[in-house]
């Protein structure tokens, strides 16, 4: 029964050769794994910014080669706007149809096409018309550019659009010029 309880006792040196050998591994793990740990993620995550970086360019290169063949066609030309030009008096007068025109082209809904007579008092030679469409933004857009084109656009002064039932409701006040 003695033996049972008696336990065996490590020698005193035994005991701080174990203190400073565990001492070391641990000083050995931080100070030289967790750090090294450390260097590979951030080396990892460079890698995959710069792999990202090249699969963007992979993905670009088509774009650059294009705008690369027309840059030595000579260059891409910008439509040409036609020269500004005032409505005039029988412009002024049919303004309301020409607008029309041009939204049903546009492949919208003419809500209401309103011209402000009282925008071209005082001296004013600009004609304010607030334009009501219904459809899609996309035509609404369409129909912008197509807005612009017109020789006697001046300006956009305000735009509001509001969902609708299925289409979209969609108003706009633009300045022509006029004499």
């Amino acid at each position: 029964m003695a033996a049972a309880t008696t336990r065996a006792k490590l020698p005193p040196k035994t005991a701080i050769y174990l203190l400073i050998g565990s001492g070391v591994i641990v000083l050995f793990v931080l100070l030289g794994v967790i750090p090294m740990q450390k260097s590979l993620l951030e080396t990892e995550h460079e890698i995959e910014q710069a792999r990202f970086r090249i699969e963007e360019q992979g993905a670009l290169h088509p774009i650059y080669e294009k705008m690369l063949a027309i840059a030595k066609a000579g260059g891409a030309t910008a439509p040409k706007l036609p020269e500004k030009a005032s409505l005039g008096q029988q412009g002024v007068s049919g303004i309301t149809d020409t607008l029309t025109g041009l939204i049903v082209k546009g492949g919208l809904e003419a809500q209401s096409v309103v011209p402000d007579p009282g925008s071209l008092g005082q001296g004013s030679k600009a004609l304010a018309v607030t334009i009501h469409v219904r459809g899609s933004l996309d035509r609404f857009r369409e129909f912008l550019a197509a807005l612009a084109v017109l020789p006697s656009f001046n300006n956009v002064e305000s735009v509001q659009v509001k969902p609708g039932s299925g289409l979209w409701d969609c108003t706009v006040k633009v300045w022509l010029t006029a004499e």
